[in-house]
């Protein structure tokens, strides 16, 4: 693919999230609680109170 410029906006806005300071924050315990139990544990209880309905 031929080199091309992107528009400025287009470089300005990538630039940003390019900013290290713009990255945000690990996850804390009370995220990965809700991720795990959202992510792991509730389609598992769905998928046992399917098979026994």
């Amino acid at each position: 693919m031929a080199e091309e410029r992107l528009q400025p906006e287009l470089e300005r806005r990538l630039r940003l999230l390019e900013d290290p300071r713009n990255q945000g924050e690990d996850f804390d315990g009370t995220a990965w609680a809700a991720l795990i139990g959202l992510g792991v544990l509730l389609p598992i209880l769905a998928l046992l109170i399917g098979r026994m309905a």
